[in-house]
């Protein structure tokens, strides 16, 4: 429960963090600063959302081939447990 708090904390400290910087930088309109800071993709240029999707996929396509040298090496049987306490 202490760790929930904390992160909500931090959580909500930067969001006011952003929601201030965005307010000095435009001097003004609240309802376009909040729907920036709801909305970030909004205000993402094309080279950006690329380059975001490809980390993306740069990082799954990490995990599949660390899966699969796991299942190369263990067998199909990774990440099962073993129930009956032997």
């Amino acid at each position: 429960m202490k760790e929930l708090g904390i992160v909500l904390f931090i959580f909500i400290s930067l969001i006011i963090l952003s929601l201030g910087i965005d307010f000095f930088l435009t001097k003004g309109d609240l309802h376009e600063i909040i729907i920036t800071a709801v909305n970030p993709f909004r205000v993402m240029d094309i080279p950006e959302m690329v380059i975001m999707i490809l980390f993306i996929l740069r990082y799954f396509l990490e995990k599949a081939v660390e899966l699969w040298k796991k299942i190369k090496k263990y067998g199909v049987d990774v990440g099962k447990v073993n129930r009956e306490g032997n």
